[in-house]
């Protein structure tokens, strides 16, 4: 038994009040002075965490039950100033008590809440002086020494504690220091404290992918816990005092690349009346240092950025072209919402530059009177080389000006104005061949039909069905079946799909959860590691790729699409919700994401889930909705025909 089980064995088996006694003849005097220093240093910050009950509010949060027993808040001033946790008040309680240091029960309210760090200032009633606890600065912690997670959930005279280290001191992209402590919903909103008794931080739950109240807490038992350092959040408190929540800061921009430890922060794009816009940040432009600090790779900026608060102001340098150029931006928590400009084409994938496969009926693109085998040339002067390029293009075009478009038809060059319009939301009809070229035939082609898929450090089932004309020349759509709990039968999942994808040149990935009775929201990574599996042996295309689930599937495919942008273009779901708690993205100018929903326009569930494509229409998402019929639970083949046919037209310019 090592130094931290044994301590923790004594804690649960005594108590913190009762006396510790030897452990066996083997203990030596290191050891029994070493647990006297952790028990000292619990005592010592324990009458700062205070426990807290919550009265009423929503029974059930998403499919789970509201969690309805105590919790723990941290002291941060003497006259009843507490910070919290928000995961404790995501059920939104009608009444909140809070047990002081003396036994006294009083009342609390929720002040104000940190959106960004998920977590909330309540203020007490207390006619005594609260007991602040000494908080250490986070320039003092060293990775590997002692933290100890502390919450009074179970006693409001007993703390409940649990024993381990710092791990790591600059995660959830600098917002939070990371322990190995047992961290669960039991200490949401408690201390954790170094070997001292001094008050690191207060422990809430964190996701470096997803947002919200909840992000994080599956995490529980898993050896990663957060907590938010209280010495940065108390230059914050008066403006948490006077009832202004505080949110993110939000830049406005788009970075080019897509893996954030290797690819330089050059930036793709800027929105629209951003703060970045005003600021006179331009696509093109390569940031070079934030506050004076230099970054060369986007995980730095992001570390730099991310901690920033709504209101701030941030100094950046950039390089664009051969000059250097210092600015200042205001942050702040809310973008205009961005709309993809759309021409109106889709592009041929194997020609030389921009040859136009299709003109959509009605677009801009139509009405300029462009036709199938048109070639873009050029966009506001500028070249357009590739399908990819002309894309940039128009994405990032201000959305009220006219677009100066050069084409050749023929031997003839063109040109023409154009008011670019917004992505279409109806499902494509039969579309023109997206290839004009014969595909190659290499000597050892790869294995087409059914393949297994398997991850081995998971125990998630998957498998794949390549189609049989695959090339490894051309890049294919993907579609993955994000299943519902339960047996697949994987023949019969193939005959479903085969035609549809066959005759769309795409390729099939079923996905089942660990579990038979549900998904977890950590398997969004297990879903996007089956992706990048198969897309290291066959040639997949990111812009083509969708995610399909139905029910509990789909919930699950709408998490998996809004944290994995760069990798998924298009989320289909049959009868299902965003999960509560969980908050779609910003639409971004460089990663699109597509929704197309089906559900029974008659079912009680039907004005939910209307609700819930309005709101994502709202956001400006393409939102495409199909209708099916009474009591459908299963897709039929003229689904998955609209569907692949969507999907195959992701690619839109």
């Amino acid at each position: 038994m090592n130094k931290k089980s044994s301590f923790a064995w004594l804690l649960l088996t005594l108590g913190l009040c009762g006396s510790l006694t030897t452990v066996g003849q083997a203990a030596d005097d290191l050891n029994s002075l070493e647990q006297q220093a952790l028990r000292d240093a619990v005592a010592a910050a324990a009458p700062s965490v205070l426990q807290i009950e919550t009265v009423g509010g929503l029974e059930k949060v998403g499919d789970q039950l509201a969690g309805g027993g105590p919790c723990s808040a941290l002291v941060v001033t003497e006259d009843g100033y507490l910070l919290s946790s928000s995961y404790n008040f995501v059920h939104k309680p009608t009444s909140i008590l809070a047990s002081l240091p003396s036994g006294k029960r009083t009342a609390a309210k929720i002040v104000a809440q940190d959106h960004s760090r998920n977590l909330v200032l309540l203020k007490v009633t207390a006619d005594e002086p609260l007991p602040v606890p000494t908080f250490v600065p986070r320039e003092e912690l060293r990775v590997g020494q002692w933290a100890i997670a502390v919450g009074k959930s179970f006693s409001p005279e007993h703390p409940n504690a649990s024993i381990g280290v710092v791990s790591a001191l600059n995660r959830v992209w600098g917002k939070a220091i990371q322990s190995d402590a047992k961290i669960s919903p039991n200490n949401y909103g408690g201390a954790l404290v170094d070997i001292q008794g001094r008050v690191i931080g207060v422990i809430t739950s964190l996701s470096p992918q997803a947002t919200g109240p909840q992000a994080g807490a599956d995490w529980y038992d898993s050896g990663i816990g957060f907590a938010v350092p209280v010495t940065e959040m108390l230059p914050r408190l008066e403006k948490l005092q006077a009832g202004d929540d505080l949110r993110q800061g939000l830049l406005g921009i788009s970075l080019k690349g897509n893996d954030v430890m290797a690819d330089m922060p050059a930036i793709g794009a800027v929105r629209y009346n951003s703060p970045a816009q005003e600021a006179g940040i331009e696509a093109g432009d390569l940031i070079t240092a934030v506050g004076g600090k230099p970054v060369v790779n986007q995980a730095q900026l992001k570390h730099l950025l991310e901690p920033m608060y709504a209101g701030d102001v941030v100094a950046l340098t950039l390089k664009r072209g051969e000059e250097t150029v210092e600015l200042k931006a205001t942050l702040t928590d809310l973008l205009v919402p961005y709309a993809h400009p759309f021409l109106g084409i889709l592009p041929i994938r194997d020609a030389e530059g921009v040859v136009v496969r299709d003109v959509f009926e009605g677009s801009p693109a139509a009405k300029a009177g462009l036709a199938a085998g048109d070639v873009i040339v050029k966009v506001n002067d500028k070249p357009a080389a590739s399908a990819a390029e002309l894309r940039t293009q128009i994405a990032t075009q201000d959305p009220d000006a006219a677009i100066q478009l050069v084409y050749r038809r023929g031997e003839e060059e063109k040109e023409a104005e154009i008011m670019l319009g917004t992505l279409p939301t109806a499902i494509p009809g039969e579309l023109p061949l997206a290839w004009t070229k014969e595909p190659e035939q290499p000597a050892q082609p790869p294995k087409t039909g059914e393949i297994e898929v398997r991850l081995a450090e998971e125990p998630n089932a998957a498998f794949a069905w390549i189609p049989d004309d695959y090339s490894g020349d051309r890049r294919y759509n993907l579609v993955v079946l994000v299943q519902e709990p339960g047996e697949v039968d994987k023949q019969a999942t193939i005959d479903a799909w085969k035609e549809a994808c066959q005759k769309t040149g795409t390729i099939l990935l079923s996905v089942s959860p660990a579990s038979k009775e549900r998904w977890t929201p950590s398997e969004t990574g297990v879903i996007r590691k089956c992706i990048e599996q198969l897309a290291g042996k066959y040639s997949i295309a990111p812009l083509r790729t969708t995610l399909v689930g139905i029910s509990s599937g789909g919930a699950m495919a709408y998490m998996t699409a809004f944290e994995n942008r760069e990798a998924i273009a298009g989320v289909v779901t049959m009868t299902a919700p965003v999960p509560r708690g969980v908050q779609p993205p910003n639409n971004d100018p460089l990663h699109r994401l597509a929704i197309f929903t089906l559900y029974d326009d008659k079912s009680p569930q039907a004005g939910q889930l209307k609700k819930l494509d309005e709101a994502l229409a709202k956001m400006k998402f393409p939102v495409t909705h199909r209708g099916v019929g009474s009591g459908a639970d299963k897709l039929t083949a003229e689904d998955r025909t609209a569907i692949t046919r969507w999907l195959d037209s992701l690619d839109r310019i």
